[in-house]
């Protein structure tokens, strides 16, 4: 896998913008929509190419926040426009022995841009606590001067502190005849909240196991066959990140209320 992860990592965009739509997918559902889904799209050819039959890999993501958690704050007052920071790779675990990017990702309703800042294998340290991580990344981030002094300045305004870890497995389709129509089905949520270092084992917790996040990132106008498989399964569309809906199961008083993201879709089970 690490072969895989590693041409990943290269071939990864830095920078792009277009529309991403999420929606909440039934875990036993999940074999259905692919079958729906697969006269249009096919697997992820970086996963093809490597011809070990792999269908899914990790991801997994290292989010950073304000004390009063301004990002999450955001998203829950439905703010259209925002900003967050996070340091993610494409393994089970942060080591020295994998490549990793700090990303810029804003968002403007259902349009995304992100901009990625590249590090080499080697240059994340167990030598750094976490409350130093990210400015100890900045420093060593391959990017443009521009995109570091964006990072720079939200670091600075929000004092932002490594808050949550969130990994899943991932499955990743591109459409057959538009390789830029994108599918991905995010399964087996789970967190770490406050993680205590960056490298080895982590205390995770499964945090969303009944449902997947499908998500759909294109840049043009959704095709018509994706609108009737919307309408056919009764999927649902949701504004929660990823990083909300472990947050929510991790602290779910943190905004006042008792019920995780997982109990507020009891309707599907």
């Amino acid at each position: 896998m690490i072969a895989l992860r590693s041409k990943q990592q290269r071939q990864s965009p830095l920078h792009f913008r277009r529309i991403e739509l999420k929606y909440i997918l039934p875990t036993r559902y999940v074999h259905q929509f692919i079958e729906r889904v697969w006269p249009y799209v096919q697997v992820d050819p970086y996963l093809l190419s490597e011809g070990k039959g792999h269908t899914r890999y990790p991801v997994l993501s290292l989010y950073f926040d304000s004390a009063d958690y301004h990002s999450l704050r955001e998203k829950d007052a439905g703010v259209l426009s925002r900003r967050k920071l996070r340091l993610r790779t494409y393994a089970s675990e942060f080591s020295e022995d994998v490549s990793s990017f700090l990303e810029i990702k804003r968002r403007h309703d259902f349009v995304v841009s992100k901009d990625r800042l590249s590090l080499s294998v080697g240059h994340l340290s167990q030598k750094h606590p976490m409350p130093h991580l990210l400015g100890h990344i900045l420093k060593r981030v391959e990017a443009k001067e521009e995109v570091t002094a964006e990072a720079e300045l939200l670091r600075g305004w929000y004092n932002l502190q490594p808050t949550a870890l969130v990994r899943y497995e991932r499955m990743p389709f591109v459409g057959k005849h538009d390789r830029k129509f994108r599918i991905t089905l995010d399964c087996e949520l789970q967190g770490v909240w406050y993680p205590p270092h960056l490298f080895g084992a982590q205390a995770f917790r499964s945090c969303v196991s009944r449902y997947c996040v499908l998500e759909l990132k294109c840049n043009h106008a959704i095709p018509a066959w994706f609108h009737e498989v919307i309408q056919e399964m009764q999927l649902v569309r949701t504004a929660y990140s990823k990083y909300a809906m472990v947050v929510s199961a991790l602290q779910p008083f943190l905004f006042g209320t008792e019920q995780p993201f997982d109990r507020r879709y009891m309707g599907f089970c």
